[in-house]
């Protein structure tokens, strides 16, 4: 998809869902910009909470009006929305009817990424947050100047909008970034706006079936995303069929890993490459996928410039995202683990995860399924994963975007389950039954568990609440 026209002659933005992880992540570079920022969104969140702080004007109340609109029209203002909200949101109806300029958010994240003369792009079923706010905090903790968009929090900046403090000031001034970290998205094809001269494919699990109907046109847009950049400077998972540069654990891949070790909770490692051998690295997050993760973000900080040293003292500060394989220590015995998984292969990773580094301790996944196609799509997927934890509570479906599918709910996708490990409960009844899962196996107070918090929807709002109750 070209980029036809310029952001810049735009200088008031108007956000339909706002209050989401990627869209509010260009409200804060525009405001930064200086530019005037305004927004809907169904709730009120602490994102909507920071926006405001930078100046945005957020409003939350159900029924628009065109007179709020038409209060803000100019020729210089611009509609961002997203396919979050729906074409039948009353928001959005009102926006088409009020005559001023739309664009689609994956539109616009290609134009403000094109004025950087480095564009990384981080493609994926899997992985594309970690990675990005990884490959982000090496090249920003290195003192370069640039700016990451991200699909979630990360805990250094605390903020989905990663850049150093100085250079804020700059862009303020009409500066531009030397290089952009972004998030290529699959969804609805978005990543086909992005340009990147540097990228990385980290997985390609089926997904998002509403849209691309089949596996086989998920992977065709993957293949059309993986021609965008030259292949000495794309970074491809083991295992994918893409050419470029492949990365792993084999003999087989271009960029290995090797010597891997678990030394008190983090991985330790050298990556080797053609020419190289970076050695005393570390992995700050569990689990195998995630150390592909740091190793597709090494490799890329690698390619742009980043010495050893560099990368190697940035490593050991990273502090992780939120809701990525968070841990809580609730007591002597016992932790509680919160994380974004919401696919079959995500939950597996993080099965594995807790597996490796909570051996031999039992543990309870409290899952919120996201996405009732999601949910219909792979429902054996989720059923044959659900078998391989000790226990399972299921909370009902997060719609998001979409409306109920005749059929299709957490009662129905329990009974794919075995019955002695996978149970379905209303909202408040599964958290007491979570937090209770000790007791009602006879367990003493204190015995070791590991608690385990999962889903893309509102689920991560009850970890405070949760770990009060279980520590």
């Amino acid at each position: 998809m070209s980029l036809r026209s310029s952001h810049t002659q735009y200088e008031r933005f108007i956000f339909l869902g706002i209050g989401g992880i990627g869209m509010s992540a260009l409200a804060r570079y525009l405001a930064i910009k200086g530019k005037a920022v305004l927004g809907y969104d169904r709730t009120a969140s602490d994102i909507t909470h920071d926006l405001r702080n930078t100046g945005a004007e957020i409003v939350h109340h159900a029924e628009p009006n065109l007179a709020w609109f038409d209060s803000r029209f100019s020729q210089n203002t611009l509609i961002v929305w997203t396919p979050a909200v729906a074409q039948t949101d009353a928001w959005m109806i009102i926006a088409k009817s009020s005559g001023i300029k739309m664009m689609k958010r994956a539109e616009l994240l290609g134009m403000i990424s094109a004025e950087s003369q480095n564009v990384l792009a981080i493609a994926g079923t899997h992985g594309k947050t970690t990675t990005s706010a990884i490959l982000a905090h090496l090249l920003v903790d290195s003192g370069k100047k640039g700016i990451g968009f991200l699909g979630g929090i990360a805990q250094n900046y605390q903020s989905n909008l990663i850049l150093s403090p100085s250079f804020a000031s700059e862009l303020a001034d009409g500066a531009n970034p030397d290089f952009c970290v972004v998030e290529a998205d699959e969804f609805d094809r978005s990543f086909l706006w992005i340009h990147p001269q540097w990228a990385c494919i980290t997985s390609v699990d089926p997904d998002h079936l509403d849209i691309y109907q089949d596996k086989e046109t998920f992977v065709a847009a993957f293949s059309l995303f993986a021609q965008t950049v030259d292949q000495s400077k794309l970074l491809v998972a083991e295992g994918l069929d893409f050419a470029g540069v492949s990365v792993g654990f084999s003999d087989q891949a271009q960029i290995r890993a090797e010597q891997v070790q678990v030394i008190e909770g983090v991985y330790h490692f050298n990556l080797r490459f053609d020419d190289e051998l970076w050695t005393g690295l570390t992995g700050p997050l569990p689990g195998r996928h995630n150390l592909v993760n740091v190793m597709m973000a090494v490799s890329m900080a690698r390619g742009y410039g980043l010495t050893q040293n560099e990368v190697a003292l940035s490593l050991a500060n990273f502090r992780g995202i939120q809701r990525r394989f968070n841990r809580y220590t609730l007591s002597d015995h016992r932790v509680l683990i919160d994380d974004y998984a919401h696919h079959p292969t995500e939950l597996k990773a993080l099965l594995q995860g807790v597996k490796e580094f909570y051996a031999n301790q039992p543990h309870v996944l409290l899952f919120q399924p996201h996405l009732f196609s999601r949910t219909r799509d792979f429902a054996d997927d989720f059923a044959q994963v659900f078998n391989e934890f000790d226990r399972v509570i299921l909370m009902p479906i997060y719609p998001a975007r979409e409306l109920p599918i005749s059929g299709v709910d957490s009662a129905w996708l329990a009974t794919k389950c075995d019955p002695q490990k996978v149970r379905y409960f209303q909202k408040a009844q599964a958290i007491e039954e979570f937090i209770g899962t000790p007791q009602n196996a006879n367990q003493e107070p204190d015995s070791p568990w590991v608690f385990i918090v999962a889903g893309a929807g509102d689920i991560g709002l009850e970890v405070k609440d949760l770990i009060k109750k279980l520590s």
